[in-house]
Protein backbone atom coordinates (compact mmCIF):
# COMPACT_ATOMS: atom_id res chain seq x y z
CA UNK A 1 0.00 0.00 0.00
CA UNK A 2 1.36 3.41 -0.95
CA UNK A 3 0.87 6.27 1.48
CA UNK A 4 0.63 9.94 0.72
CA UNK A 5 4.10 11.61 1.13
CA UNK A 6 2.61 14.28 3.39
CA UNK A 7 1.24 11.57 5.67
CA UNK A 8 4.66 9.85 5.86
CA UNK A 9 6.32 13.19 6.68
CA UNK A 10 3.75 13.93 9.39
CA UNK A 11 4.26 10.48 10.91
CA UNK A 12 8.02 10.98 10.94
CA UNK A 13 7.71 14.40 12.61
CA UNK A 14 5.44 13.04 15.35
CA UNK A 15 6.82 9.53 15.97
CA UNK A 16 10.57 10.05 15.74
CA UNK A 17 10.84 12.64 18.64
CA UNK A 18 8.66 10.44 20.78
CA UNK A 19 10.81 7.39 20.03
CA UNK A 20 13.90 9.38 21.00
CA UNK A 21 12.19 10.33 24.24
CA UNK A 22 11.56 6.66 24.99
CA UNK A 23 15.22 5.89 24.52
CA UNK A 24 16.43 8.49 27.01
CA UNK A 25 13.68 8.36 29.64
CA UNK A 26 14.09 6.07 32.68
CA UNK A 27 11.39 3.72 33.81
CA UNK A 28 8.46 4.15 34.27
CA UNK A 29 8.45 7.27 31.99
CA UNK A 30 9.53 5.32 28.95
CA UNK A 31 6.33 3.26 29.26
CA UNK A 32 4.37 6.47 29.23
CA UNK A 33 6.31 7.46 26.10
CA UNK A 34 5.50 4.11 24.46
CA UNK A 35 1.83 4.64 25.24
CA UNK A 36 2.17 8.07 23.64
CA UNK A 37 3.68 6.55 20.51
CA UNK A 38 0.79 4.10 20.31
CA UNK A 39 -1.72 6.93 20.75
CA UNK A 40 0.05 8.95 18.05
CA UNK A 41 -0.12 5.99 15.66
CA UNK A 42 -3.82 5.61 16.32
CA UNK A 43 -4.34 9.34 15.69
CA UNK A 44 -2.29 9.13 12.49
CA UNK A 45 -4.35 6.16 11.31
CA UNK A 46 -7.55 8.11 11.93
CA UNK A 47 -6.12 11.16 10.16
CA UNK A 48 -5.04 8.99 7.23
CA UNK A 49 -8.45 7.35 7.04
CA UNK A 50 -10.31 10.66 7.29
CA UNK A 51 -8.09 12.90 5.19
CA UNK A 52 -5.27 11.37 3.18
CA UNK A 53 -6.96 8.19 2.00
CA UNK A 54 -9.92 10.06 0.38
CA UNK A 55 -7.41 12.42 -1.25
CA UNK A 56 -5.45 9.43 -2.55
CA UNK A 57 -8.58 7.72 -3.88
CA UNK A 58 -9.78 10.89 -5.67
CA UNK A 59 -6.28 11.43 -7.11
CA UNK A 60 -6.40 7.87 -8.42
CA UNK A 61 -9.72 8.69 -10.09
CA UNK A 62 -8.12 11.69 -11.79
CA UNK A 63 -5.43 9.35 -13.14
CA UNK A 64 -8.14 7.07 -14.56
CA UNK A 65 -9.72 10.04 -16.33
CA UNK A 66 -6.38 11.13 -17.77
CA UNK A 67 -5.77 7.59 -19.05
CA UNK A 68 -9.39 7.41 -20.36
CA UNK A 69 -9.88 4.19 -18.42
CA UNK A 70 -13.64 4.30 -17.99
CA UNK A 71 -13.97 0.63 -17.00
CA UNK A 72 -12.40 1.01 -13.50
CA UNK A 73 -14.36 2.29 -10.51
CA UNK A 74 -13.33 3.71 -7.11
CA UNK A 75 -13.95 1.94 -3.80
CA UNK A 76 -15.61 3.47 -0.76
CA UNK A 77 -13.25 4.80 1.88
CA UNK A 78 -15.64 4.56 4.83
CA UNK A 79 -16.22 8.30 5.12
CA UNK A 80 -19.68 9.54 4.22
CA UNK A 81 -18.66 12.77 2.50
CA UNK A 82 -15.85 11.13 0.60
CA UNK A 83 -18.05 8.15 -0.30
CA UNK A 84 -20.61 10.56 -1.82
CA UNK A 85 -17.84 11.92 -4.04
CA UNK A 86 -16.83 8.35 -4.91
CA UNK A 87 -20.44 7.49 -5.84
CA UNK A 88 -20.72 10.60 -8.02
CA UNK A 89 -17.39 9.78 -9.66
CA UNK A 90 -18.40 6.15 -10.30
CA UNK A 91 -21.73 7.26 -11.81
CA UNK A 92 -19.87 9.69 -14.08
CA UNK A 93 -17.45 6.93 -15.11
CA UNK A 94 -20.38 4.63 -15.94
CA UNK A 95 -21.91 7.32 -18.17
CA UNK A 96 -18.57 8.01 -19.84
CA UNK A 97 -18.00 4.30 -20.39
CA UNK A 98 -21.46 3.90 -21.90
CA UNK A 99 -21.03 6.93 -24.17
CA UNK A 100 -17.55 5.85 -25.21
CA UNK A 101 -18.80 2.37 -26.07
CA UNK A 102 -21.72 3.80 -28.04
CA UNK A 103 -19.42 6.17 -29.93
CA UNK A 104 -17.04 3.34 -30.78
CA UNK A 105 -19.92 1.20 -32.01
CA UNK A 106 -21.31 4.08 -34.08
CA UNK A 107 -17.87 4.86 -35.48
CA UNK A 108 -17.33 1.20 -36.38
CA UNK A 109 -20.74 1.04 -38.07
CA UNK A 110 -20.05 4.29 -39.94
CA UNK A 111 -16.68 2.96 -41.12
CA UNK A 112 -18.29 -0.25 -42.37
CA UNK A 113 -21.05 1.75 -44.08
CA UNK A 114 -18.56 4.07 -45.81
CA UNK A 115 -16.31 1.22 -46.89
CA UNK A 116 -19.25 -0.74 -48.33
CA UNK A 117 -20.83 2.32 -49.99
CA UNK A 118 -20.86 2.41 -53.81
CA UNK A 119 -20.17 6.14 -53.51
CA UNK A 120 -16.58 7.31 -53.34
CA UNK A 121 -15.86 9.06 -50.03
CA UNK A 122 -12.61 10.97 -49.49
CA UNK A 123 -11.72 13.04 -46.41
CA UNK A 124 -9.31 15.93 -46.94
CA UNK A 125 -7.17 18.13 -44.76
CA UNK A 126 -6.67 21.89 -45.15
CA UNK A 127 -4.23 21.60 -48.09
CA UNK A 128 -6.49 19.22 -50.09
CA UNK A 129 -4.49 16.11 -49.22
CA UNK A 130 -6.60 12.95 -49.00
CA UNK A 131 -6.32 11.54 -45.49
CA UNK A 132 -8.84 8.72 -45.83
CA UNK A 133 -10.71 7.05 -48.70
CA UNK A 134 -12.96 4.04 -49.15
CA UNK A 135 -12.72 1.21 -51.66
CA UNK A 136 -15.10 2.90 -54.13
CA UNK A 137 -12.67 5.85 -54.31
CA UNK A 138 -9.80 3.56 -55.24
CA UNK A 139 -11.95 1.85 -57.89
CA UNK A 140 -13.23 5.05 -59.52
CA UNK A 141 -9.85 6.77 -59.52
CA UNK A 142 -7.95 3.58 -60.43
CA UNK A 143 -5.41 4.38 -57.70
CA UNK A 144 -5.10 4.78 -53.94
CA UNK A 145 -5.56 8.53 -53.31
CA UNK A 146 -4.61 8.46 -49.61
CA UNK A 147 -1.62 10.72 -49.04
CA UNK A 148 -1.98 12.50 -52.40
CA UNK A 149 -3.27 15.97 -53.13
CA UNK A 150 -6.33 16.16 -55.35
CA UNK A 151 -4.36 18.15 -57.93
CA UNK A 152 -1.81 15.31 -58.15
CA UNK A 153 -4.38 12.67 -59.13
CA UNK A 154 -3.85 12.45 -62.87
CA UNK A 155 -7.07 10.72 -63.96
CA UNK A 156 -9.82 12.76 -65.68
CA UNK A 157 -12.13 12.18 -62.72
CA UNK A 158 -9.38 13.31 -60.33
CA UNK A 159 -8.97 16.56 -62.26
CA UNK A 160 -12.73 17.13 -62.19
CA UNK A 161 -12.81 16.59 -58.42
CA UNK A 162 -9.85 18.91 -57.86
CA UNK A 163 -11.68 21.75 -59.62
CA UNK A 164 -14.68 21.62 -57.26
CA UNK A 165 -15.30 24.68 -55.12
CA UNK A 166 -16.48 24.67 -51.52
CA UNK A 167 -20.01 23.25 -51.12
CA UNK A 168 -20.23 22.72 -54.90
CA UNK A 169 -22.17 19.92 -56.56
CA UNK A 170 -21.43 19.14 -60.19
CA UNK A 171 -22.29 16.39 -62.66
CA UNK A 172 -19.38 15.52 -64.95
CA UNK A 173 -19.10 13.28 -67.97
CA UNK A 174 -15.76 11.49 -68.45
CA UNK A 175 -14.83 10.23 -71.90
CA UNK A 176 -18.37 10.75 -73.10
CA UNK A 177 -19.46 7.58 -71.30
CA UNK A 178 -18.85 7.70 -67.55
CA UNK A 179 -21.12 10.12 -65.68
CA UNK A 180 -20.50 11.13 -62.07
CA UNK A 181 -22.15 13.42 -59.54
CA UNK A 182 -19.34 15.05 -57.55
CA UNK A 183 -19.79 17.04 -54.32
CA UNK A 184 -17.37 18.88 -52.07
CA UNK A 185 -18.86 19.28 -48.60
CA UNK A 186 -17.56 19.65 -45.04
CA UNK A 187 -18.30 18.44 -41.50
CA UNK A 188 -17.48 19.89 -38.09
CA UNK A 189 -15.02 18.12 -35.80
CA UNK A 190 -13.88 19.73 -32.53
CA UNK A 191 -14.88 23.14 -33.82
CA UNK A 192 -13.07 22.88 -37.18
CA UNK A 193 -14.49 22.36 -40.67
CA UNK A 194 -13.08 19.31 -42.43
CA UNK A 195 -13.74 19.04 -46.20
CA UNK A 196 -14.69 15.76 -47.83
CA UNK A 197 -15.57 14.58 -51.34
CA UNK A 198 -18.52 12.44 -52.43
CA UNK A 199 -18.59 10.90 -55.92
CA UNK A 200 -21.59 8.93 -57.16
CA UNK A 201 -21.58 7.04 -60.45
CA UNK A 202 -24.66 7.82 -62.54
CA UNK A 203 -23.51 6.02 -65.68
CA UNK A 204 -25.93 3.10 -65.59
CA UNK A 205 -28.90 5.19 -64.45
CA UNK A 206 -28.39 7.85 -67.11
CA UNK A 207 -27.63 5.29 -69.82
CA UNK A 208 -30.78 3.30 -69.01
CA UNK A 209 -32.89 6.47 -68.87
CA UNK A 210 -31.46 7.65 -72.22
CA UNK A 211 -32.10 4.25 -73.74
CA UNK A 212 -35.71 4.11 -72.53
CA UNK A 213 -36.40 7.66 -73.72
CA UNK A 214 -34.67 7.06 -77.06
CA UNK A 215 -36.54 3.80 -77.61
CA UNK A 216 -39.87 5.52 -77.07
CA UNK A 217 -38.99 8.40 -79.38
CA UNK A 218 -37.66 6.12 -82.11
CA UNK A 219 -40.65 3.77 -81.97
CA UNK A 220 -43.08 6.68 -82.17
CA UNK A 221 -41.09 8.36 -84.94
CA UNK A 222 -40.68 5.12 -86.91
CA UNK A 223 -44.36 4.35 -86.66
CA UNK A 224 -45.44 7.76 -87.88
CA UNK A 225 -42.77 8.12 -90.58
CA UNK A 226 -43.17 4.60 -91.99
CA UNK A 227 -46.95 4.90 -92.18
CA UNK A 228 -46.74 8.29 -93.83
CA UNK A 229 -43.93 7.31 -96.20
CA UNK A 230 -45.75 4.14 -97.25
CA UNK A 231 -48.71 6.19 -98.42
CA UNK A 232 -46.55 8.85 -100.04
CA UNK A 233 -44.40 6.31 -101.89
CA UNK A 234 -47.49 4.45 -103.12
CA UNK A 235 -48.99 7.68 -104.38
CA UNK A 236 -45.75 8.74 -106.09
CA UNK A 237 -45.31 5.33 -107.74
CA UNK A 238 -48.91 5.41 -108.99
CA UNK A 239 -48.55 8.95 -110.30
CA UNK A 240 -45.22 8.11 -111.96
CA UNK A 241 -46.73 5.05 -113.64
CA UNK A 242 -49.63 7.09 -115.02
CA UNK A 243 -47.48 10.00 -116.16
CA UNK A 244 -44.79 7.80 -117.73
CA UNK A 245 -47.20 7.06 -120.61
CA UNK A 246 -47.33 10.76 -121.40
CA UNK A 247 -44.12 12.06 -123.02
CA UNK A 248 -44.95 15.66 -122.11
CA UNK A 249 -45.01 14.76 -118.40
CA UNK A 250 -41.22 14.25 -118.14
CA UNK A 251 -40.78 17.54 -116.29
CA UNK A 252 -43.18 16.28 -113.61
CA UNK A 253 -41.80 12.72 -113.38
CA UNK A 254 -38.24 13.87 -112.56
CA UNK A 255 -39.17 15.76 -109.35
CA UNK A 256 -41.53 12.94 -108.37
CA UNK A 257 -38.64 10.49 -108.63
CA UNK A 258 -36.51 12.83 -106.51
CA UNK A 259 -39.27 12.88 -103.89
CA UNK A 260 -39.43 9.08 -103.99
CA UNK A 261 -35.69 8.78 -103.47
CA UNK A 262 -35.81 11.21 -100.58
CA UNK A 263 -38.72 9.35 -99.00
CA UNK A 264 -36.82 6.06 -99.27
CA UNK A 265 -33.73 7.71 -97.71
CA UNK A 266 -35.85 9.00 -94.83
CA UNK A 267 -37.32 5.53 -94.32
CA UNK A 268 -33.82 4.04 -94.23
CA UNK A 269 -32.68 6.74 -91.82
CA UNK A 270 -35.47 5.86 -89.40
CA UNK A 271 -34.80 2.13 -89.87
CA UNK A 272 -31.16 2.62 -88.82
CA UNK A 273 -32.34 4.34 -85.66
CA UNK A 274 -34.63 1.41 -84.91
CA UNK A 275 -31.75 -1.02 -85.36
CA UNK A 276 -29.77 0.73 -82.62
CA UNK A 277 -32.40 -0.01 -79.96
CA UNK A 278 -32.81 -3.60 -81.17
CA UNK A 279 -29.24 -4.75 -80.56
CA UNK A 280 -29.42 -8.43 -79.53
CA UNK A 281 -27.83 -9.71 -76.37
CA UNK A 282 -24.22 -10.77 -77.03
CA UNK A 283 -23.65 -14.43 -77.89
CA UNK A 284 -20.29 -14.72 -76.11
CA UNK A 285 -17.96 -17.40 -77.34
CA UNK A 286 -14.28 -18.13 -76.75
CA UNK A 287 -12.25 -16.38 -79.43
CA UNK A 288 -9.37 -13.93 -79.77
CA UNK A 289 -8.64 -10.66 -81.56
CA UNK A 290 -6.96 -12.32 -84.52
CA UNK A 291 -10.10 -14.34 -85.26
CA UNK A 292 -12.05 -11.11 -84.88
CA UNK A 293 -9.98 -8.97 -87.26
CA UNK A 294 -8.94 -11.38 -90.03
CA UNK A 295 -12.43 -11.93 -91.59
CA UNK A 296 -12.99 -8.15 -91.98
CA UNK A 297 -9.40 -7.05 -92.64
CA UNK A 298 -9.94 -6.51 -96.39
CA UNK A 299 -13.14 -4.58 -95.77
CA UNK A 300 -11.40 -2.38 -93.18
CA UNK A 301 -8.57 -1.67 -95.61
CA UNK A 302 -11.08 -0.61 -98.26
CA UNK A 303 -12.77 1.72 -95.77
CA UNK A 304 -9.43 3.42 -95.10
CA UNK A 305 -8.35 3.59 -98.75
CA UNK A 306 -11.68 5.19 -99.64
CA UNK A 307 -10.72 8.05 -97.28
CA UNK A 308 -7.13 8.17 -98.54
CA UNK A 309 -5.68 6.66 -95.34
CA UNK A 310 -3.53 3.56 -94.89
CA UNK A 311 -4.29 0.78 -92.40
CA UNK A 312 -1.78 -1.31 -90.44
CA UNK A 313 -2.82 -4.35 -88.39
CA UNK A 314 -0.69 -5.81 -85.60
CA UNK A 315 -2.85 -8.56 -84.16
CA UNK A 316 -1.47 -11.96 -83.20
CA UNK A 317 -2.99 -14.93 -81.46
CA UNK A 318 -3.33 -14.42 -77.73
CA UNK A 319 -5.18 -15.82 -74.75
CA UNK A 320 -8.83 -16.37 -75.70
CA UNK A 321 -11.51 -13.95 -74.58
CA UNK A 322 -15.26 -14.26 -74.40
CA UNK A 323 -17.23 -11.91 -76.66
CA UNK A 324 -19.69 -11.89 -79.57
CA UNK A 325 -17.53 -11.75 -82.74
CA UNK A 326 -20.40 -10.53 -84.95
CA UNK A 327 -21.22 -7.58 -82.71
CA UNK A 328 -17.55 -6.84 -82.11
CA UNK A 329 -16.88 -6.73 -85.87
CA UNK A 330 -19.61 -4.13 -86.12
CA UNK A 331 -17.83 -2.14 -83.39
CA UNK A 332 -14.50 -2.47 -85.22
CA UNK A 333 -16.00 -1.31 -88.52
CA UNK A 334 -17.52 1.80 -86.91
CA UNK A 335 -14.32 2.73 -85.06
CA UNK A 336 -12.01 2.20 -88.05
CA UNK A 337 -14.40 4.17 -90.28
CA UNK A 338 -14.31 7.11 -87.82
CA UNK A 339 -10.53 6.88 -87.53
CA UNK A 340 -10.10 6.81 -91.34
CA UNK A 341 -12.36 9.81 -91.81
CA UNK A 342 -10.39 11.68 -89.15
CA UNK A 343 -6.99 10.75 -90.63
CA UNK A 344 -8.28 11.54 -94.16
CA UNK A 345 -5.94 11.84 -97.14
CA UNK A 346 -2.42 10.60 -96.39
CA UNK A 347 -3.26 9.67 -92.80
CA UNK A 348 -2.55 6.46 -90.94
CA UNK A 349 -4.76 4.11 -88.95
CA UNK A 350 -3.36 1.31 -86.79
CA UNK A 351 -5.08 -1.65 -85.12
CA UNK A 352 -3.03 -3.17 -82.29
CA UNK A 353 -3.95 -5.98 -79.86
CA UNK A 354 -2.18 -6.56 -76.57
CA UNK A 355 -3.56 -9.23 -74.28
CA UNK A 356 -7.18 -8.37 -73.49
CA UNK A 357 -6.87 -4.83 -74.93
CA UNK A 358 -7.52 -3.70 -78.49
CA UNK A 359 -6.64 -0.19 -79.72
CA UNK A 360 -7.40 1.72 -82.91
CA UNK A 361 -5.15 4.75 -83.38
CA UNK A 362 -5.18 7.51 -86.00
CA UNK A 363 -3.07 10.61 -86.69
CA UNK A 364 -5.97 12.93 -87.41
CA UNK A 365 -6.46 16.41 -85.87
CA UNK A 366 -7.91 14.92 -82.69
CA UNK A 367 -10.94 15.48 -80.48
CA UNK A 368 -11.55 18.65 -78.50
CA UNK A 369 -12.17 18.47 -74.76
CA UNK A 370 -15.74 19.68 -75.32
CA UNK A 371 -16.48 16.98 -77.90
CA UNK A 372 -14.76 14.31 -75.80
CA UNK A 373 -17.20 14.97 -72.97
CA UNK A 374 -20.14 14.08 -75.24
CA UNK A 375 -18.81 11.07 -77.12
CA UNK A 376 -21.01 7.94 -77.04
CA UNK A 377 -23.98 10.22 -76.23
CA UNK A 378 -27.16 9.51 -78.13
CA UNK A 379 -27.47 11.50 -81.39
CA UNK A 380 -24.31 13.56 -80.73
CA UNK A 381 -22.05 14.01 -83.76
CA UNK A 382 -19.31 16.36 -84.93
CA UNK A 383 -19.78 15.54 -88.62
CA UNK A 384 -21.87 17.84 -90.82
CA UNK A 385 -23.71 14.87 -92.32
CA UNK A 386 -23.50 12.60 -89.26
CA UNK A 387 -26.44 11.06 -87.45
CA UNK A 388 -24.83 10.35 -84.07
CA UNK A 389 -25.47 6.62 -84.36
CA UNK A 390 -22.00 5.08 -84.84
CA UNK A 391 -20.48 5.70 -81.41
CA UNK A 392 -23.86 5.24 -79.78
CA UNK A 393 -24.01 1.74 -81.29
CA UNK A 394 -20.39 1.08 -80.22
CA UNK A 395 -21.06 2.17 -76.64
CA UNK A 396 -24.19 0.03 -76.37
CA UNK A 397 -22.47 -3.11 -77.66
CA UNK A 398 -19.38 -2.72 -75.47
CA UNK A 399 -21.46 -1.94 -72.39
CA UNK A 400 -23.34 -5.20 -72.90
CA UNK A 401 -19.95 -6.95 -72.95
CA UNK A 402 -18.97 -5.27 -69.63
CA UNK A 403 -15.88 -3.92 -71.39
CA UNK A 404 -13.98 -0.75 -70.47
CA UNK A 405 -13.62 1.61 -73.41
CA UNK A 406 -12.57 5.16 -74.18
CA UNK A 407 -11.87 7.46 -77.11
CA UNK A 408 -9.55 10.40 -76.51
CA UNK A 409 -6.73 12.40 -77.99
CA UNK A 410 -3.67 11.64 -75.86
CA UNK A 411 -1.15 13.73 -77.84
CA UNK A 412 -1.14 16.03 -80.89
CA UNK A 413 -2.24 14.02 -83.93
CA UNK A 414 -2.66 10.90 -81.84
CA UNK A 415 -6.22 9.81 -81.08
CA UNK A 416 -6.74 6.35 -79.57
CA UNK A 417 -9.82 4.24 -79.13
CA UNK A 418 -9.21 1.60 -76.43
CA UNK A 419 -11.36 -1.35 -75.43
CA UNK A 420 -10.39 -3.76 -72.68
CA UNK A 421 -12.30 -6.97 -72.00
CA UNK A 422 -12.41 -8.76 -68.66
CA UNK A 423 -9.77 -11.48 -68.60
CA UNK A 424 -10.91 -15.07 -68.17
Amino acid sequence: MRYHPLFILLGAVVVIPTACLVAVCPLPWNRVALAGILLELIILAVVYRRLFRPIKVIAGGMDLLCEQDFSSLLKHVGQSDADKIVDMFNAMMERLRSQSLRMREQHSFLQLLIEASPMAVMILNDDNTVTDANEASRTMLACDPVGSKLSDIGSPLGRAIASLGEDELRTVRIGGREIYRCSRLSFMDRGWKHPFILVESLTEEVRNAEKIALTRVIRTMAHEVNNSMAGILTTIDTATGILSATPAATAIITPLQACSERANALTGFVRRFAEVVKIPEPNRILTDFQELVEPVAYFLESLCSRCGATLSIDVERSAPLRFDPVLMQQVLINIVKNAAESASQGGKVAIVADGATLTVEDDGPGISAEDEAHLFTALYTTKPDGQGLGLMLVGEILSRHNADFSLRTIAPRRTVFTVAFPSL
